[in-house]
């Protein structure tokens, strides 16, 4: 039997299978880190560090490990849509203020909330570090506190889970962590005076979901077909 068929069968569907994994991408396009003690405004003991656009919370500036901020000023320049194509993703997170890694035991600046693929009202993925800041990462639930503020500039319940999936791919918040750095964003802010900075450091993983497509399964029952003939 003529073996090319077969093998030009083969080939195709390794194709699609590696075009299938090219063009997944989700993007991640805010953050907050709510319930920060001492704030007032609209939103009195709940407002927090945030990219939502001239808000009147602290904002939250964003970076990739080792990288540039992709955000900065106040308004609407703290927006950013930062792509996650499959791997792993390390991101920095830099506030204005060193109280957020304090390490109490009950630290509300270890919660954490991800937006993704435009949804600003409702966090993809909420986290926090049990026992202050150096403690085990958890899951942030209704449990932890009712709202959070989103990046919409609105409030949300948290996600209650640390991974997000989408029609493409899983995103798995795998590392967090904080701590408190010399001023990094001062230049950005609106509110002078303060020397040193909070930095929540994150990983998120992503893997592309299996989903053949119908070219796929068509492919493949073909070479089923080649060989049974064979």
């Amino acid at each position: 039997m003529n073996k090319r068929p077969l093998s030009l069968i083969l080939t195709g569907a390794i194709c699609l299978v590696g075009l299938q994994t090219a063009s997944a991408v989700t993007n991640l396009v805010g953050i907050s880190v709510p319930w920060i003690q001492g704030q007032t405004g609209d939103l009195p003991m709940q407002t927090d560090g945030d990219t939502v656009g001239g808000n009147l919370g602290w904002n939250a500036y964003v970076r990739p490990t080792g990288g540039s901020f992709v955000n900065g000023g106040d308004g609407a320049n703290t927006r950013f849509s930062l792509e996650l194509t499959p791997g792993s993703h390390s991101f920095e997170v830099v506030l204005q203020h060193p109280s957020w890694a304090d390490n109490s035991v009950a630290n509300p600046g270890s919660y954490l909330n991800l937006f993704f693929n435009g949804d600003r009202a409702n966090p993809g993925i909420s986290a926090k570090l049990a026992g202050g800041n150096t403690g085990d990462l958890q899951a942030l639930t209704s449990g932890d506190l009712a709202l959070v503020v989103n990046d919409a500039g609105g409030m949300a319940a948290p996600a209650g889970t640390l991974m997000y999936a989408d029609a493409e791919n899983t995103v798995t918040l795998s590392a967090y962590s904080m701590s408190v750095v010399s001023d990094q964003v001062q230049a950005f802010e609106s509110f002078p005076g303060d020397g040193m900075d909070s930095m929540l450091a994150f990983t998120l993983d992503v893997a592309v979901i299996p989903e053949p497509s119908t070219s796929l399964l068509a492919l493949l029952g073909l070479t089923v077909f080649f060989r049974r003939r064979r």
